[in-house]
């Protein structure tokens, strides 16, 4: 078993003070335990350390050896210790984060924002795919974090930064706005156009169906596309109607593009999440990021 720092660190106060007992009241522990750390300590080296003596003990020309390199050997450690303080306080370089379309576009930039605010020298460098991908993203090591819809892998940290309601949307013109009010009947009724498999929102609506006894099948898809920018763009060219972030739709809405029209028997509710990655390329900034946004 190698030798920890804290033998070294026993070494030489016995040294110092030429007594193992004097040691061990200095340093808080037993006689017994000045006598193990030492005793490991010539056994890692094949070396006798000390000599006994009646006033106590005095080293040998093995244990001079090591009292010198003892020093030097805490020092380093107390300087590397040292330097990685200042790490976590001022962290610098680069987070690389894999993000799908809600909370990479609409979440994510106002958390940044505020956490750069602190800590200048982080850069982010994201990539919006969706929440699936963002998983294999972490699993493969070429993302630190990920910020996504859905948790397809439950086995990494992770925090709520979000609640999104996903809500219909169709063109401005469509027979829905009139009424002001859609069931999961109309829904099955009009060509709808999907989210890519993968994708978190495509998974909160498969799970509101089959709550009802529906499977996506069940859906008149005409289309699927793999973001949040390209169905809105389709649904307000007519090409049907789709279910989507509400942070997204109001903004589409706001603009003249859809219709947000309210369901009054699906749950569309969902968290958006931040997943902490298990390979981090920079451990530094990561942990201080993600304690930013966990408290």
């Amino acid at each position: 078993m190698d030798p920890k720092v804290s033998y070294f660190q026993t070494f030489l106060v016995a040294s110092k003070t030429k007594s193992f007992s004097k040691a061990a009241k200095k340093l808080g522990v037993t006689q017994g335990t000045v006598s193990n750390h030492i005793a490991a300590l010539e056994k890692f080296f094949d070396a006798q350390l000390f000599l006994r003596t009646p006033e106590g003990v005095d080293l040998t020309p093995e244990g001079k050896i090591l009292y010198e390199h003892s020093e030097k050997i805490l020092d380093y450690i107390n300087n590397a210790k040292q330097q990685m303080r200042i790490l976590h306080e001022h962290p610098e370089g680069t987070i690389r984060v894999a993000a799908s379309t809600t909370p990479g576009e609409h979440i994510l930039p106002s958390i940044i924002r505020e956490y750069r605010k602190e800590f200048k020298d982080v850069d982010f460098e994201i990539t919006i795919t969706d929440s699936e991908r963002c998983f294999k993203m972490l699993e493969e090591g070429s993302a630190d974090i990920a910020a996504v819809g859905h948790l397809y892998d439950r086995n990494y940290d992770y925090v709520v930064i979000g609640k999104d309601r996903l809500v219909l949307i169709v063109p401005p013109n469509h027979p829905l706005t009139k009424k002001g009010m859609a069931t999961l009947s109309d829904i099955l009724k009009e060509d709808y156009i999907d989210r890519e498999k993968g994708s978190g929102t495509r998974e909160v609506i498969i799970n509101a169906l089959q709550d009802k006894g529906y499977s996506i099948m069940d859906l008149h898809v005409v289309m699927s596309l793999g973001s949040t920018s390209s169905v809105i763009t389709a649904v307000s060219e007519g090409y049907g109607i789709s279910i989507i972030s509400e942070i997204a739709a109001k903004k589409a809405a706001e603009a003249g593009l859809v219709k947000i029209i309210p369901v009054e028997d699906l749950d569309l509710t969902r968290y958006l999440y931040l997943v902490k990655g298990k390979r981090p390329k920079n451990p530094s900034a990561v942990k201080s990021f993600w304690d930013f946004v966990s408290e």
